[in-house]
């Protein structure tokens, strides 16, 4: 697989195995990282486990938290590669704590939603130089409901849960909406849910819940099958703008197919996003 492919989440869990795999294949693996001593143990790891390995991986700094972060390693990206082949947003948080990112921003709708958008937004122009180019966003089987448009932050009455869940309905609702806006220029847009994963993002939670990540969340290994699927998966044999889990698409609540909502919540992102997009633009047009 000799293809160019940038991705978050790719220094821990089932992101690091994915990104590993497809390394090894052949491509090149641009893994954002927000932690040098991380990135640095992806590396260390990539090397000591996969000698083989036909790809190789590349760090650059990124922190999700942070839009002038994303739009500082946009840019180095861009003055490297003349395309990238896939993005993939795959990095995702659950706060268990109302924290507010230095945008001023509830940090878990910043990096779980905003931040792939934006991501998409900047690097956009690269995807779109790629013969077969694909949009793959990880999502949650936790998105149930509807988006809350008076309240997207939870400021005033902090819910990890419902923040957690209304950040990942809303990757679903923008990945089919933007899956029929992105439709002419052959771009294919995916979200995919691993599964109930035993990773780092029930660190912050309490002894029940890590437990039960523990003893019933699938292995890393288990967790990046479906991503695996889509990355490595022809677009012909894929549908643009589904959901899938399993390795296959499936149907969920008739809430993520609105497309009207999904057009309001693009429109409220790009108010957020306002000092870092451009007129002309692959996502918003």
């Amino acid at each position: 697989m000799q293809k160019i492919i940038f991705m978050t989440g790719a220094t821990s869990g089932l992101g690091k195995v994915a990104a590993c795999n497809i390394a090894a294949k052949g491509a090149t693996l641009i893994a954002a990282s927000r932690n040098p001593e991380k990135g640095e143990a992806l590396l260390t790891y990539y090397k000591e486990q996969y000698p083989q390995g036909r790809g190789r991986i590349e760090l650059v700094d990124c922190k999700l938290n942070s839009f002038e972060s994303i739009a500082m390693a946009c840019k180095e990206i861009s003055e490297s590669y003349k395309h990238l082949d896939m993005i993939i947003n795959n990095a995702g948080i659950m706060n268990f704590e109302y924290k507010e990112t230095q945008d001023g921003i509830e940090e878990t709708w910043q990096v779980n939603l905003l931040a792939p958008i934006l991501i998409t937004h900047l690097l956009g122009d690269l995807l779109k130089a790629s013969p077969e180019p694909k949009l793959i966003y990880t999502t949650s089987g936790l998105h149930q409901g509807t988006i809350n448009f008076d309240n997207l932050e939870f400021k005033d009455s902090f819910s990890s849960y419902k923040t957690y869940r209304q950040s990942k309905l809303g990757i679903i609702l923008l990945t089919r909406y933007l899956a029929k806006q992105l439709a002419e220029k052959q771009i294919g847009v995916y979200c995919q849910h691993p599964g109930m994963v035993n990773t780092g993002l029930s660190r912050s939670a309490g002894w029940m819940s890590k437990l039960i990540f523990k003893w019933m969340g699938k292995t890393p290994e288990q967790g990046a099958e479906t991503l695996e699927y889509l990355i490595e998966t022809d677009s012909e044999e894929l549908i643009s703008g589904e959901y899938y889990t399993n390795c296959q698409v499936a149907k969920i609540t008739k809430e993520s197919y609105d497309m009207d909502m999904a057009k309001k919540l693009l429109d409220m992102v790009k108010g957020y996003l306002r000092d870092y997009i451009t007129e002309k633009s692959l996502v918003f047009p």
